[in-house]
């Protein structure tokens, strides 16, 4: 066991030196089980459904990927703009689930927004993707006006652990986990006061900023994405109105960071791959540990581990845990395994299409992009 161990951390620390990627996937893993236990356990004592707990479960685990602010300020900033976004598109999304042209529009503008101003910043990406997925989610679920505000409200608990994780119990490296209590009442209001305009002051530079470097927007690649989504839907529609959604976000994140037709190719390759080997993970696994819930929440903690550890640098891999995470929730909760397995399967297969086939016609290709970038590398010395 000990050299098994001394193996994989020296693998661990050959591809990931300072642990970044470890403690980001670790805040993500711990920030979403407690959220879970915390809202779950609520609900059972109350007798209410389980799902309740989605959206705030979500959040937790998501939004920890993409808070890299080391200052408290600007860490407030980026969880509040997270919260805002997952809240007010589940929200859009569960009053306009009765509306086919409402949801519709409401969904390419979110893909749209999202993909315009994805690499403006880490909190960018991540309010595009939970948008995106919380659209789904409110969609899938949607509730009812009360049930709404009763899981709005339950949604308070995710920013709060998120919060207790990421600045206490796994704060960012240069951050002092356990700082001093104040000596007064009025030493604490100032520095609270202090953090408030500090926040106040960055929302203001970033929208500033915003309007500065407006021409720095995807208004290309988010028009593609919107079209791509447009397809999406209305072909997914076909083969499922409550699951078409996981086209269009194959869609999404197949052009989400690529820029060229070779770049799209490579995503949409490691997409389908993750997604196979993760779909046929979860219909084993389910068959395997079908009656014993706490094998299957163990996994789902493995798996969620994976995603936020492998995602943003081994798409393969964390495309693989994600699939894998999602058949052994929908397993927990009753549904037919296979036969969900294979309509995600479907719908990714189709989302990809669509995604490959528009690249084709209207990205460019990395070697053109190349051959327009070389006469302004070697114009750039006689410039200076």
């Amino acid at each position: 066991m000990i050299a098994v161990y001394d193996r994989v951390r020296d693998r661990m620390l050959a591809s990931d030196p300072e642990l970044a990627r470890f403690h980001h996937a670790t805040r993500s893993t711990l920030a979403c089980l407690v959220t879970a236990a915390l809202c779950i356990g609520w609900l059972v004592e109350h007798h209410r459904p389980i799902t309740f707990a989605a959206p705030a479960t979500l959040f937790a685990m998501i939004a920890p990927l993409f808070l890299r602010d080391r200052h408290l300020s600007g860490w407030l900033v980026s969880l509040g703009l997270l919260y805002f976004c997952t809240c007010a598109s589940f929200a859009l999304s569960a009053l306009a689930a009765p509306h086919p042209v409402l949801r519709g529009a409401l969904l390419l503008t979110i893909v749209y927004a999202g993909m315009l101003c994805h690499a403006l910043a880490p909190r960018a990406a991540g309010s595009a993707l939970l948008a995106l997925v919380a659209f789904y989610l409110g969609l899938y679920l949607h509730p009812s006006r009360d049930v709404l505000h009763a899981m709005l409200a339950l949604c308070t608990v995710a920013p709060l652990v998120v919060g207790g994780v990421g600045r206490v119990l796994l704060p960012p490296k240069g951050v002092d986990p356990s700082p001093r209590a104040p000596a007064r009442a009025r030493d604490f209001h100032s520095r609270l006061s202090h953090t408030v305009n500090e926040c106040k002051t960055r929302m203001h530079n970033q929208l500033e900023a915003l309007a500065r470097h407006r021409h720095h927007l995807a208004w290309r690649p988010a028009a593609l994405a919107a079209v791509a989504a447009l397809l999406a839907l209305l072909a997914g529609d076909e083969m499922s109105t409550e699951r078409s959604m996981w086209a269009v976000i194959s869609t999404f994140v197949v052009f989400l960071g690529t820029h060229s037709r070779e770049g799209t190719l490579a995503r949409v390759g490691k997409r389908l791959v993750g997604t196979f080997a993760g779909a046929a993970a979860s219909v084993l696994l389910v068959a395997l540990f079908r009656g014993e819930p706490y094998v299957l929440v163990a996994l789902m903690a493995v798996s969620v581990f994976g995603w936020a550890y492998f995602i943003l640098h081994a798409y393969t891999r964390g495309v693989f845990f994600i699939t894998l995470l999602v058949g052994l929730v929908y397993g927990q909760l009753g549904f037919a395994i296979v036969a969900l397995a294979v309509l995600r399967t479907e719908e990714v297969v189709l989302g990809c299409l669509i995604a490959f086939a528009l690249s084709m016609l209207l990205m460019p290709s990395s070697a053109r992009a190349a051959i327009l970038a070389q006469p302004q590398r070697l114009a750039a010395p006689r410039s200076r």
